[in-house]
């Protein structure tokens, strides 16, 4: 049968004394502050071919990037005359899936485009 207490066991211990007993090891640690870092960033790259169509690129970048139709063609054009243009800069998982979103687009519509993202 369990025995009931009517006081705290560690008052018990020492009835003449008002808080707990200390026992050696048993003090609290005190927790460091945790800082957050801000997520490392990522570019997303399109890089040229001679396959897909500029109008698909452009379409891509208004559809997934949000872009305006005077700076997606702007992007277009940098990315035909220079081989590479950066899409947008984003934290991994964000970069990860419009990485994702734009390779479904252009494999539905059979274009061998090449995306990938690099760290900033």
């Amino acid at each position: 049968m369990a025995k009931t207490l009517s006081r705290p066991l560690l008052q018990q211990q020492n009835a003449n004394r008002v808080g707990p007993t200390r026992k050696p090891g048993l003090d609290l640690l005190e927790k460091d502050e945790v800082k957050a870092k801000r997520p490392s960033m990522w570019n997303i790259v399109f890089y040229n071919d001679d396959y897909t169509s500029m109008d698909f690129v452009v379409f891509a970048l208004i559809g997934v990037f949000h872009r305006s139709t005077e700076d997606a063609l702007a992007l277009t054009l940098a990315v035909h005359t220079q081989g590479k243009g950066i899409a947008g800069t984003y934290p991994f998982e964000i970069a990860e899936q419009k990485q994702c979103e734009v390779l479904l687009m252009a494999k539905i519509e059979e274009h061998p485009l090449r995306v990938e993202i690099e760290r900033v």
